[in-house]
């Protein structure tokens, strides 16, 4: 299997030192404590201390969900996920229905125009999750991201959003304690521990 990307971290008792597999998914799989959520954040250029090495280049486009979700506060759910169709630079007339279509993948239409504050934490991580997949990045780096769902809702939006993701062509890397996640998405596995 070829890598798609190798990460050497050291930072007091922490050492990582991972090779991950350039399938299209790909399941960092472990015991809390092991590294997956560091090991995201080295690949999200948000750990300084890490060197990270794409191969065949770095992806010019990444979306990213940490395992706690943040949003604007002050916007709706719906702007939440516009924000990042606005930063990619979509046409303004083609933001509205984009964002619309996202917040059906996840379920979420029918509590839109909310704020954060005014929801869930399952529907926070949902309006999260439309936010980081919206403009079609080249890597999505997921951390947990079905594990606030509510357990009725929670296969139908995994499905969704991982067909979303396999028609997009993103390759996505997600943190996960869920074997139904692996089992859904076909993805590789990379045992951290």
């Amino acid at each position: 299997m070829s890598a798609l990307v190798s990460v050497r971290f050291r930072r007091g008792p922490l050492e990582l030192d991972h090779t991950v597999p350039a399938a299209q998914f790909v399941a960092l799989v472990g015991p809390n404590g092991a590294g997956k959520t560091t090991l995201l954040r080295c690949l999200a250029g948000l750990e300084p201390d890490a060197d990270v090495e794409w191969h065949g280049g770095r992806p010019a486009t990444f979306g990213y969900l940490p395992q706690r979700v943040s949003l604007y506060p002050a916007m709706s759910l719906a702007d939440n996920v516009a924000s990042s169709l606005r930063f990619a630079g979509v046409h303004r007339r083609d933001i509205a229905a984009r964002t619309a279509a996202l917040l059906t993948i996840v379920d979420i239409g029918d509590v839109a125009n909310r704020r954060p504050h005014e929801v869930s934490g399952g529907q926070r991580q949902r309006a999260g999750l439309a936010r980081a997949i919206a403009a079609h990045p080249a890597v999505l780096l997921l951390d947990e991201p079905f594990s606030a769902i509510d357990v009725t809702t929670r296969a139908m939006v995994r499905n969704r959003v991982i067909d979303h993701i396999r028609d997009s062509g993103a390759r996505c890397i997600m943190a996960t304690h869920d074997d139904a996640d692996l089992a859904a998405s076909g993805a590789a596995r990379v045992d951290i521990d």
